[in-house]
């Protein structure tokens, strides 16, 4: 990822510099302990998601060859066993189980702390749930905070649309946006906005549980905004690149997250499209063909019409995003409530019909590595006949 960002035309210093960078992020690499499998471990850690019996947790440490050993992954797991503490998202953690694969199986969990950053997160999604108390509440929750799972994100899936429930650029930069408007009618200083614009995006990134994607977007905001309070002048795509450097310094296990190489590939195509042209459909186009690859080799398949589902669906998810942000704030009428169920359900049959009829392309053995090489070579003839066609314009 560090070679794609930086392979622009710079010069040998700089070359050298990255050359430095990539021997820093592989130094760290092989020092990183991985959870053993099939074996049992004690791991500490944060739960920085939870739906119903089912959490998310970012682990801390983990107990391997009878010593503490720092570990930084996310572990996803199932527990239903009674019992008397009360695990709440942000909560600090024991847990003792065995990994197998994907899998982790859980024999024993304990609260070994009260209260993390990530409890920001739990009182939110608290709010919402006590203000929307229907099925729906995860959709409403998650377009605008993340974290969409189960049946309700298959659905999405299927119409290529899981993208919208994941915290993208596309949801930082809606926020980014109404903040440079409410700011618009004020007299605060520029370079005030800009300082209480990074404080609200901090604040924003807590709430959504840290993801790849949301510290991707939030991050690259955040640092446009200091390269503009201290007028540094640096191009965009290399401040994405030092995003994603120091991510992968900091975790270099992320590179094999899902959401990390779709959130940097969609960003760093969109980056390069705008150089050429504004035009909204193409730069849709630009995202859907820079995150397919990833969908192919992490699914197994991708949606025939995702992209254009995506540009149709835009207004629904403005509208479920105002709702979101109304239901952390305050209670609705009852019979708003019922309306804005109905209207989710109302999404959700439609997307099911059109699953029915518009086909998600499964792929299996060798299709898949195929159409991976498809999908690569059409996203980079997509790139190469915008640059020849902008060279000619100009």
């Amino acid at each position: 990822m560090a070679v794609v960002f930086f392979s622009f035309n710079y010069s040998f210093k700089t070359r050298f510099f990255m050359i430095i960078i990539l021997l820093l992020v592989f130094l760290r690499t092989i020092s990183i302990i991985s959870i053993p499998e099939n074996i049992e471990v004690g791991i500490l850690g944060k739960i920085i998601d939870k739906n119903d019996n089912f959490y998310v947790v970012k682990t801390d440490k983990v107990y391997i060859n009878e010593q503490w050993e720092k570990l930084n992954e996310k572990i996803y797991f199932s527990y239903n066993k009674f019992s008397t503490d009360k695990y709440e998202i942000g909560n600090k953690i024991y847990i003792v189980g065995i990994k197998n694969n994907d899998n982790f199986n859980i024999e024993y969990m304990a609260n070994s702390a009260k209260e993390s950053i990530y409890s920001f997160r739990g009182v939110i999604k608290d709010r919402l749930y006590n203000n929307f108390p229907y099925e729906n509440k995860n959709i409403i929750f998650s377009v605008v905070f993340g974290g969409l799972r189960g049946k309700d994100a298959e659905i999405f899936k299927n119409s290529g649309l899981l993208h919208l429930f994941a915290v993208s650029g596309f949801h930082v930069y809606l926020i980014y946006s109404i903040l440079y408007i409410l700011y618009s009618k004020t007299l605060i200083p520029i370079n005030f906005r800009r300082v209480l614009t990074i404080i609200f995006l901090l604040i924003y990134l807590s709430a959504t549980g840290f993801s790849d994607s949301a510290v991707r977007a939030s991050f690259v905001l955040i640092l446009i905004e200091f390269n503009k309070i201290f007028g540094l002048n640096i191009d965009s795509k290399n401040i994405l690149g030092l995003v994603g450097v120091i991510n992968l310094l900091y975790n270099p296990i992320v590179v094999f997250s899902v959401g990390f190489l779709m959130s940097y590939s969609a960003a760093l195509s969109i980056l390069i499209l705008i150089e050429k042209t504004k035009n909204s459909f193409l730069i849709a186009i630009s995202a859907f063909l820079a995150i397919l690859p990833w969908s192919i080799i992490f699914f197994n398949g991708f949606s025939v019409l995702g992209v254009f589902l995506s540009i149709a669906f835009v207004p629904i998810i403005y509208s479920l995003i105002f709702f979101s942000f109304i239901y952390t704030i305050i209670p609705l009428p009852e019979i708003i409530n019922i309306i804005v169920n109905n209207y989710i359900e109302i999404i959700k049959y439609i997307l099911k019909y059109i699953n029915h009829y518009i086909m998600y392309i499964n792929l299996d053995g060798d299709l898949v590595f195929v159409f991976y090489v498809i999908s690569v070579i059409v996203l980079f003839l997509f790139h190469i006949i915008f640059k020849l066609k902008y060279k000619e314009e100009y």
